[in-house]
């Protein structure tokens, strides 16, 4: 019964997200400065207050899967330009053709707080952890909520071009950026199924990423085509393409999924062979309730490695390929 109980705690601790000391910050500075706008903040990050004003933002975010502290300044003399009312494509094109000559700089540092929750109870919990196993198998309730995440923290580099969204009439909510260019990645631990193998490994990658928060839609993106080696000899160098697209819309139908969902994918290949080693699928959906400007939100999905991801000591006998995800959370 305990470990119901305790997977009951771990779920509503993913819908309850830490952002409200981030919205009571943000409220107390923009009432300073006599811009405090009569709708409420709904936002997880903290931004600077206006890009030609200083052009230096400090940046961080809240979540139980992702959270991060960024420093995003200038190279060149340029305004990061601004760009409202634009379609989604015409934002890529413009990212696209400007990341060939970086003009912004950004480092970040971003810890996974549920995949160590489940690192953490695999290796001091055990029997607590083996009381979440369904069936026979290796499958683990706990494991499926932590699923996804190849590393524990990770300190990044990223060099390229950005852009700011505005929209006319609205209060900046989020630091509303795009981001097109090159990012390096470092990190001295692995997870493999929520256990840490001592790891120094970096990501070389190409990378378009972006986020708009207004008061009624969320639109975020990601896009990557990159590299990770692995100073672990028993954990196999990768090349890999990845795409994540998640949007929230309080106008919406409340069933529809384009404009309420989400989707994430990624294929990793062998460096040394080509073979495709790990493949990755998330969907999700979300369900807004207008009313509290807050929408419920599922991921479901599914991983698949081949045995062949790993070798020598990491090589595991009863192998298995398959990993479900779920992720239950909520946005704000």
């Amino acid at each position: 019964m305990n470990r119901y109980i305790f997977l009951t705690a771990m779920i509503l601790a993913c819908f309850v997200q830490p952002a409200f000391g981030e919205e009571q910050l943000r409220a107390d500075q923009l009432q300073s400065t006599g811009e405090l706008s009569s709708s409420p903040a709904t936002s997880f990050q903290q931004g600077g207050l206006n890009d030609k004003e200083s052009r230096t933002e400090f940046v961080w975010e809240l979540d139980p899967y992702y959270s991060e502290v960024s420093l995003h300044f200038p190279l060149t003399d340029d305004l990061i330009p601004e760009m409202s009312g634009t379609n989604e494509f015409e934002v890529y094109k413009k990212l696209l053709m400007d990341s060939l000559v970086p003009r912004f700089m950004l480092i970040e540092a971003a810890v996974f707080p549920m995949p160590l929750v489940g690192v953490a109870l695999k290796e001091y919990q055990r029997d607590f952890y083996r009381g979440f196993n369904i069936g026979s198998g290796n499958l683990n309730l706990l494991e499926t909520v932590t699923a996804g995440f190849q590393e524990p923290y990770a300190v990044s580099v990223f060099v390229g071009d950005m852009v700011s969204f505005v929209r006319p009439g609205e209060e900046k909510i989020s630091s509303n950026k795009g981001y097109m260019g090159y990012m390096l990645s470092y990190s001295n631990q692995h997870i493999k199924r929520n256990t840490l193998i001592p790891d120094h490994n970096f990501e070389v990658e190409w990378k378009m990423k972006g986020e708009r928060v207004f008061h009624e839609d969320k639109l975020s993106w990601s896009f990557r085509l990159g590299s990770k080696i692995h100073e672990n000899q028993d954990i196999s160098n990768t090349l890999y393409i990845g795409f994540r697209r998640s949007n929230l819309d309080f106008t919406a139908d409340f069933l529809s999924f384009m404009n309420n969902g989400s989707i994430d994918f990624r294929w990793d290949f062998s460096a040394k062979d080509g073979r495709l080693l790990r493949q990755e699928y998330v969907i999700g959906k979300k369900f807004p309730i207008k009313d509290w400007h807050l929408a419920l939100r599922l991921d479901v999905g599914v991983i698949w490695e081949d045995p062949a991801k790993y070798k020598g000591v990491l090589r595991d006998n009863d192998f298995q390929s398959v990993t479900a995800v779920l992720r239950p959370n909520i946005e704000f």
